[in-house]
């Protein structure tokens, strides 16, 4: 959700004190923008770009839905089978933040406007680096609820940034993959992503 949604001639100024507070109540997790992904992204921090997740996901589905319908198992169970009308991407990008969060990192993303086209032709959901202070790398991370999709940002992320780019971390709702295209695994799976990640052999 943009400001823009909220208060039409909202500016970020009036609203950054609250939003922050709720991070440090970690009742949300912020996920900033990042400028230049690079060594240390918190050094091109974008403090104006801030997508706000629930620090629970359950949580989330709670206020989603009202009292009689999470008192029925069917609502669950129609969640899992993915016939229920609802964005399930929201719920989906939400568990990964809150993984990666767990996990102790920060949360970054990263977006790249087009003023030809006047909109995003680069939005990444997740940032994730190796850690390294001598052979950095950057993984970008895409969420995908359906099983169909196409990797056209992290196409054009891995030409903007080249050398930089590790491979890339889709998260679908398909089974675990690894190859030349990068690593794909299933949302319950993205702990073991950050746990590679620490280890001395990332991905």
């Amino acid at each position: 959700m943009t400001l823009s949604k909220i208060d039409e001639n909202g500016v970020f100024s009036r609203y950054d004190d609250p939003l922050f507070w709720l991070g440090d109540s970690m009742m949300c997790n912020l996920c900033y923008g990042c400028n230049d992904p690079n060594i240390g992204l918190a050094l091109t921090q974008n403090d104006a770009q801030v997508k706000c997740y629930m620090a629970d996901t359950g949580l989330l589905v709670s206020l989603a839905f009202s009292e009689n319908e999470l008192g029925s198992m069917e609502l669950y169970r129609q969640i899992l089978a993915g016939k229920l009308s609802l964005n399930e991407g929201m719920l989906h990008e939400n568990l990964v933040a809150q993984t990666i969060a767990s996990a102790g990192r920060k949360l970054y993303f990263y977006t790249h406007y087009d003023k030809a086209r006047h909109r995003n032709d680069i939005e990444i959901d997740f940032l994730l680096s190796n850690e390294s202070k001598t052979n950095m790398k950057v993984f970008p991370v895409e969420v995908k609820s359906a099983k169909n999709y196409s990797a056209t940002s992290y196409e054009k992320f891995k030409q903007r940034f080249g050398k930089r780019v590790g491979g890339s971390v889709i998260v679908h709702p398909k089974a675990f993959s690894k190859g030349e295209d990068g690593t794909k695994v299933p949302t319950y799976m993205m702990f073991c992503v950050t746990e590679e990640m620490a280890g001395p052999n990332s991905l």
